[in-house]
């Protein structure tokens, strides 16, 4: 699995569930990405239930390399598979597949699942009543996400910026670098390779 590092004191950094509702925002090609998928892999090897939405099936490819072990991860591409993916620890949502996502977080038992929306930037519906009631996490290009400018304003317990998002300044950071905002703290932060 990629680790990310504080790149001042070169320690590594571990997000957990205490980290959400948690924002990574970037643009294309910033890292933002790779870093997302690595966040979510690193939340399903603590154990967290997770349900992960992306627009492109990439990003479950990452997923799946940083995780290895798939035994615990289900790929939900139909609603007659919905009562077998719920007892998996992680619901990989068929990438695209919004009326499948929407259908399986209207869902009652999944209270207890972090909610995972990658590609924010591109979706066309707005998500921000029916995900805010969970942790969730948001990535993607928010500047870009028309239908959902409602997540700027939201309560983070953490942001990582991986560019400079509108009323949000930022530090001057080098290609494939964030700046990670966490209550009073201030880091930045990178992803190193295996």
């Amino acid at each position: 699995m990629k680790k990310i590092i504080d790149i001042q004191t070169k320690k590594e950094v571990i997000f957990s569930k205490t980290d959400v509702p948690m924002l990574i925002h970037g643009v294309e090609g910033s890292g933002a990405s790779l870093f997302s998928m690595t966040v979510a892999a690193m939340l399903h090897k603590q154990g967290n239930k997770l349900i992960i939405y992306t627009a492109y099936p990439m990003a479950r490819e990452e997923f799946m390399s940083q995780i290895i072990d798939v035994h615990g991860m289900f790929y939900l591409e139909s609603v007659k598979d919905m009562v077998k993916a719920l007892t998996f620890q992680t619901i990989f949502i068929q990438s695209g597949n919004m009326k499948l996502f929407k259908k399986i977080i209207s869902k009652d038992s999944i209270i207890d699942r972090i909610i995972f929306v990658k590609n924010i930037d591109i979706i066309r519906s707005s998500l921000y009543k029916s995900i805010t009631p969970f942790k969730f996490i948001i990535a993607g290009d928010l500047e870009l996400a028309r239908k959902n400018q409602e997540f700027k304003s939201a309560i983070y317990n953490t942001k990582i910026l991986f560019s400079p998002l509108e009323s949000e300044p930022s530090a001057v950071l080098e290609k494939y670098q964030a700046c990670m905002r966490n209550g009073s703290q201030e880091k930045i932060l990178k992803i190193l390779e295996d």
